[in-house]
């Protein structure tokens, strides 16, 4: 059987929607998915048995498919004509293409909401996802967990070359992630130095700092802490940062693509929730603990840099203990 699977939205999003869709997965022997998807983000799933291509997001066929004068006179390439089963995740605006697609090809094509709407209740991504699964035939067979990302030997290879350069040995860094795709969604800096701070008195264990492409309102802080001797990376491959993360002792950040990224590469993981509900967005893996907390707008960017520090959260300085601690 040949199926395609169409995602273009974030990595987290689409590590939840891949979740949900390795349910329908498993029973079916001889399985093979084509990824119609981000590549970096496709190239998180090598090792997974029902890998098949991967197509570009790129080109004219999107644009063509949701236009009304050209859809129905497009080329369409050969992975979508010969796909016995296409799978559309994505929001309303994307509802067409599968519409579209189910009238040009011989393919059963279904279009599944990737994340619930605001009216749709405090339902986890995962189930709510699932839930629209379990409606086609033949059904899932289990309920979904996060799917766990193996990379290859390459990236692991790389990951272990850059903790060299950085001078890390021993049984590995704890990786700090302080952005987001969202900026509302931001731990306030202020908070991330308390934690810092309080993990090198501690803890002694290394820390390294992630910078996403989405963090350049975090570009000082970023650059203060590399000053104060703890390594920031950045423009990693995907693949790579996933198997960074798989040999890190924990991992710590918001509610972002990198903690699903995480909790994908089996890294004991502290997520921090603020605007958005951990019931509906947070990973779950084991060893996933996600935590609840609120603050103001105001306070998100605002951070001390050399002057006086306080305390840090006594629940997640906990909690990051007993992770470390096994």
């Amino acid at each position: 059987m040949r199926a395609v699977f169409f995602h273009q939205g974030a990595l987290g999003d689409f590590l939840l929607a891949l979740s949900a869709f390795e349910g329908w997965c498993e029973p079916r022997s001889g399985l093979s998915v084509d990824f119609w998807s981000k590549r970096e983000h496709v190239a998180l799933l090598s090792g997974k048995e029902y890998l098949g291509d991967s197509h570009s997001l790129e080109g004219l066929l999107i644009p063509s498919l949701l236009d009304d004068s050209l859809w129905e006179e497009v080329s369409l390439p050969d992975f979508l004509l010969h796909a016995d089963q296409v799978f559309i995740f994505g929001q309303d605006g994307s509802r067409v293409i599968a519409e579209r697609l189910q009238a040009r090809t011989g393919a059963k094509v279904d279009w599944l909401r990737s994340f619930p709407a605001p009216d749709d209740g405090e339902t986890h991504v995962l189930d709510f996802i699932h839930n629209q699964l379990e409606r086609l035939r033949p059904p899932c067979q289990k309920k979904s967990a996060i799917m766990r990302i193996t990379p290859p030997h390459s990236a692991t290879a790389a990951a272990k070359r850059l903790f060299e350069g950085l001078g890390l040995k021993g049984a590995g860094p704890i990786l700090v992630h302080p952005g987001s795709g969202g900026a509302k969604k931001v731990w306030p800096l202020n908070n991330w130095q308390n934690l810092l701070r309080w993990i090198e008195k501690e803890l002694s264990v290394p820390v390294i700092l992630s910078r996403g492409p989405a963090d350049d309102r975090l570009g000082d802080f970023y650059r203060w802490m590399s000053t104060k001797g703890r390594p920031v990376i950045s423009g990693l491959p995907m693949v790579e940062l996933a198997a960074v993360l798989s040999l890190c002792r924990a991992y710590i950040g918001c509610d972002s693509g990198v903690s699903h990224l995480a909790a994908a590469s089996g890294t004991p993981s502290l997520v921090i929730f603020g605007p958005t509900e951990p019931g509906v967005w947070g990973p779950r893996a084991a060893r996933v603990h996600l935590v609840k907390r609120s603050w103001g707008e105001a306070d998100i960017f605002d951070w001390r840099g050399e002057g006086e520090l306080g305390e840090p959260d006594g629940d997640i300085a906990r909690i990051l203990s007993d992770l470390l601690a096994g």
